[in-house]
């Protein structure tokens, strides 16, 4: 009986486990010229990522003008945004690329349901909160902004899938 009450348990933690760190990085794209070159990772509710790799030669290059950009020259790959200008900055509030397409600015009851701005130096450098907004943020070449919709966590660069499976073999190890 003891085994009965545990199993499902960890298969519930293991599954929510998996569904949280589950994302996969559907495509990647080089856009612009330049001697710099920065990584724009947006990551949907679904776990769907995008990887876009802009190059620029500006030293004033912001996180608004690499959307901007990734908009201009992705004609045929459907890549469309909106954007929010308040008082205190602007605010990215849709995102669609190809068929998926999260749109929000923090509804309740939970207010996640909006896109996360995270930043890092470089893909070496543990992923931070964007204390400026994207367009305020002057990019340097090596430097990546992540866009998270609905969730507090940071990018996930792999699938988690791989944690799933490594749970479940832990379990089985356990029981037998």
């Amino acid at each position: 009986m003891k085994f009965q009450i545990i199993a499902p348990a960890l298969a519930v933690s293991v599954c929510a486990a998996s569904s949280t760190l589950h994302a996969d990085i559907v495509d990647s794209f080089q856009f612009g010229e330049g001697d710099s070159t920065s990584s724009i990772l947006f990551q949907f509710t679904n776990g769907n990522q995008y990887l876009y790799e802009v190059s620029y030669s500006s030293d004033d290059f912001t996180g608004l003008d690499a959307i901007a950009l990734i908009a201009d020259e992705s004609d045929e790959l459907l890549f469309e945004y909106s954007i929010t200008s308040y008082s205190f900055g602007d605010a990215l509030t849709s995102v669609a690329i190809g068929d998926d397409e999260d749109s929000g600015f923090g509804s309740p009851p939970d207010y996640l349901d909006y896109w996360h701005y995270w930043v890092r130096d470089d893909a070496g450098s543990e992923w931070g909160f964007s204390s400026a907004g994207f367009s305020d943020r002057v990019l340097s070449d090596g430097s990546w902004d992540g866009w998270v919709f609905n969730s507090n966590d940071v990018p996930i660069p792999v699938t988690g899938t791989i944690f799933g499976l490594a749970g479940l073999s832990a379990y089985r190890r356990r029981r037998g």
